[in-house]
């Protein structure tokens, strides 16, 4: 199974950003999509979830931090804030791998990478 783990953190306060809501979809034909995880960081703003293919050689993925939730609730967000979440599309074709994918979120910006290494 792929497992995707990230590390959220608050870039406006230096520290992890604790109960963000995560979901993860697999993309579909027509526009659809299935939910294949719904779950939140832990207080270290981390999470780490297996997830295995839907049958295809290579799937699409969008993984969906509510990040406008978390900050406000950190007072931290403006009234109908422009950005309210922040939506990563995944292509994956190794489901025997690891995808890391940190995340900074703040009110007017985020800043996202991944690493991932095969599992042993």
């Amino acid at each position: 199974m792929a497992i995707i783990s990230t590390h959220t953190l608050d870039s406006v306060s230096g520290s992890s950003a604790t109960n963000v809501r995560v979901q993860l979809f697999r993309l579909l034909e027509d526009c659809k999509r299935e939910l294949v995880f719904d779950t939140r960081t832990n207080q270290e703003g981390r999470l780490s979830e297996t997830f295995e293919s839907g049958g295809a050689a290579v799937e699409d993925y969008e993984l969906i931090f509510h990040s406008g939730d978390y900050l406000g609730q950190q007072n931290l967000q403006e009234v109908n804030p422009v950005m309210d979440s922040v939506v990563i599309r995944l292509n994956v074709s190794d489901f025997e791998r690891r995808y890391h994918i940190p995340l900074l979120i703040a009110p007017h910006n985020y800043t996202v990478w991944w690493s991932g290494t095969p599992e042993k």
